[in-house]
């Protein structure tokens, strides 16, 4: 099964192609901005080194977040462009899952995917190793504060993603295996290509933990005359 995988969730932008268990392309760059000028560009550059057409594509995956807002909508919005042309079956996946998928999942201690939503609330989700996968009790948004996060994280936790060194530093505990601060797109093509196979796959829907960061306008200048102000 051949599945393009695509990540702008986060401070990247990414794009891989896998043919079964082998990566045929993968394009990676770490970008704050400038996701939708790359992303595209990117989808082309990994067809080009596959030797691949779109019509060759059996799936596309695409995180869907936790993340930034504008670039989980990008990503969403490349995907279901890519998708609706050519026909071709289109997963969300979440960052948490494909951080997770990156750690074999052959141990009895929970795993604890910590992600920095560069504000006050770090994005947490705890998984649980099952018949070698890992499964997940669902992302949200955590108070950054020690009672809060000490809540949320087991006893003998291992710690994965940006905010692992900080949340270990503030509770005192667990141990961080990899700050990985974003997914690899080979590990977001590959879980959506195991879901795909099952039909188990979930659809390409933004996943928001909290508002974006906008304020209503004051009433005075909700008010305020719009043109030019008469003599």
């Amino acid at each position: 099964m051949i599945v393009l995988g695509l990540d702008c969730a986060g401070a990247a932008c990414s794009a891989a192609i896998i043919d079964g268990d082998t990566i045929r392309a993968r394009y990676q760059e770490e970008m704050q901005r400038g996701q939708a000028e790359r992303i595209v560009p990117m989808i082309a550059d990994c067809l080009h080194d596959a030797g691949l057409n779109v019509a060759a594509l059996d799936g596309i995956a695409v995180t869907v977040g936790p993340g930034a807002f504008t670039g989980v909508r990008i990503g969403i919005a490349a995907a279901q462009g890519l998708s609706r042309a050519a026909d071709i079956p289109l997963i969300g996946v979440t960052v948490t899952e494909c951080l997770a998928a990156a750690i074999p999942a052959d141990t009895d201690r929970p795993l604890a995917v910590v992600i920095d939503s560069r504000r006050a609330d770090p994005f947490i989700e705890i998984f649980q190793a099952r018949d070698m996968t890992w499964i997940g009790d669902g992302a949200r948004a955590v108070a950054a504060t020690v009672d809060a996060l000490s809540a949320e994280i087991p006893e003998n936790a291992v710690l994965i993603g940006d905010y692992a060194d900080r949340l270990r530093d503030l509770i005192g505990r667990g141990t961080v295996l990899s700050a990985l601060p974003y997914p690899d797109p080979a590990a977001v093509a590959r879980l959506g290509r195991d879901r795909l196979r099952v039909g188990t796959g979930k659809p390409a829907v933004p996943l928001y933990l909290r508002a974006p960061d906008v304020s209503a306008p004051s009433r005075d200048k909700a008010r305020r005359p719009m043109g030019p102000t008469p003599p």
